[in-house]
């Protein structure tokens, strides 16, 4: 536990500014700094950007299902799980910039270890 708060006093202001950028404005921060020095800075930017990538993807996956059933079936429905995804993709981002801010890693379940 103390070598847990040891870590997250090691992590400058800036360096954690800079992780929570990349989990606001996520994948374009994120593949800025993926080349940086800064272990955690690069960490948080690997993390952000594998979200994204699946976020991307469940976003366009229920625009398109939804929109298709609409079509045939008055699927209205398929939106509410699109809002349900959209709701899902805000706690991920919340989560990791809480976590970013307090110093610490988190890797994002499921598809954390997406990008290496």
């Amino acid at each position: 536990m103390a070598e847990e708060k040891k870590n997250k006093s090691t992590v400058p202001s800036e360096v954690k500014t800079n992780a929570i950028l990349t989990w606001l404005f996520a994948p374009i921060t994120s593949l800025i700094w993926m080349n940086d020095n800064n272990e955690f800075l690069k960490y948080h930017a690997k993390q952000s950007l594998s979200w994204s990538i699946v976020a991307i993807a469940g976003h366009f996956i229920f625009f398109v299902l939804g929109t298709v059933l609409t079509v045939i079936f008055i699927g209205v429905f398929c939106y509410l799980l699109g809002l349900i995804w959209l709701a899902l993709d805000v706690v991920v981002r919340v989560m990791g910039l809480v976590k970013a801010n307090n110093g610490e890693k988190w890797e994002v379940p499921v598809v954390g270890n997406l990008i290496k």
